[in-house]
């Protein structure tokens, strides 16, 4: 397994303890989504770090090991609208509503992911058809690690529910909304419900505050092929609330130099 990102989280003792749950999990055929080579597809699909100009950081990966890409909230392409999981749905509708583009008819968002877009879960894996049964806290290191890294350079965090909320303490320079997670349920009893926060406009208008430049969010008519990707299978002191009511905050970020260093490999 090629592990992306020259991370020490690969060698620390919780990756080894995560490793082996997994492996237990596959030798008596216990299945987990993604698979095993989308596990951190988030990650290769930017290359590096130095891409990376916005994280969206959801919960855990689809609970239907069909939809399960290892990017966050992207399904495989092959599913169309009909097919879409009630999260994606809520996803979408307010892509529509914030940008005035319709629907696509796909669900392939690693065209986001191509343009430094950072789709990450902060629970990565999950039991086929248990929600958060991967709740382990050996993924904290990891998430922690990642975002400090990106921190550093000053970015957009998009937190997008309260699993994903839990690492706003790691995020000190960079701007920051929060969100409920979108799903249908999310959006319930929530004080930053999704529903209404115009997040992609938000994102761009921050990156366009920091030097860096805005994603093009609309996605293609046909889904990307997907060449070059694995196949399917703060402190809250600084936080103020916006207009949307979405919470935003952090300090001005800028652009860095592209100093991309090619994926290593550590044995399983």
């Amino acid at each position: 397994m090629r592990y992306p990102w020259n991370l020490d989280y690969w060698k620390s003792g919780e990756w080894q303890a995560v490793n082996e749950k997994l492996h237990d999990m596959e030798k008596t055929g216990v299945r987990y989504n993604p698979i095993r080579r989308n596990l951190f597809a988030s990650l290769t699909s930017v290359q590096a770090p130095e891409h990376v100009r916005c994280c969206i950081v959801g919960q855990d990966p689809y609970p239907d090991h069909r939809m399960a890409t290892g990017l966050a909230f992207s399904i495989p392409p092959e599913f169309k609208r009909d097919s879409f999981p009630p999260t994606l749905r809520e996803f979408f509708g307010e892509y529509s509503r914030d940008l005035g583009y319709p629907i696509p008819d796909h669900g392939d968002l690693s065209s986001w992911a191509k343009q430094g877009v950072l789709l990450w879960n902060a629970i990565p894996s999950l039991t086929d058809g248990r929600s958060l049964s991967h709740d382990w806290p050996e993924y904290e290191h990891l998430n922690r690690e990642v975002f400090r890294l990106l921190d550093q350079k000053g970015i957009v965090f998009a937190l997008l529910g309260s699993v994903a909320r839990r690492y706003q303490d790691a995020i000190v320079n960079s701007k920051v909304i929060v969100t409920s997670h979108p799903s249908p349920r999310g959006n319930m009893n929530s004080r930053t419900p999704f529903k209404g926060s115009r997040l992609f406009s938000t994102i761009n208008a921050h990156l366009n505050s920091i030097g860096l430049d805005p994603i093009d969010w609309r996605l293609p008519d046909e889904p990307s092929n997907q060449k070059g990707l694995p196949r399917t299978g703060m402190d809250g002191s600084n936080l103020l609330p916006n207009i949307t009511g979405i919470e935003l905050g952090g300090l001005q970020g800028r652009a860095k130099r592209n100093l991309y260093k090619p994926n290593f490999e550590l044995q399983p």
